[in-house]
């Protein structure tokens, strides 16, 4: 399984979408502070509703619990 992961800022319009395909989360090395969207798998980076947004911290990423993305 691979995961796919972007740095989350606000999504624009028109803007091309790059993601760092890694196999093991633990793989990725995060600034720190800085949030991220993950997809754990292409389809549901292609059809999820609600995505996982995790943070930076300490050279790991964290899920965060109180905060989600919800794409229509």
């Amino acid at each position: 399984m691979s995961y796919y992961i972007k740095p989350f800022d606000e999504l624009k319009p028109g803007r091309m979408v790059m993601y760092r395909v890694v196999e093991r989360l633990r793989d990725f090395k995060p600034d720190d502070g800085v949030e991220y969207m993950v997809f754990p798998n292409r389809k549901k980076m292609k059809t999820a509703i609600f995505v996982d947004l995790y943070i930076g911290k300490n050279g790991k990423l964290v899920k965060m619990k109180n905060k989600s993305l919800l794409r229509f």
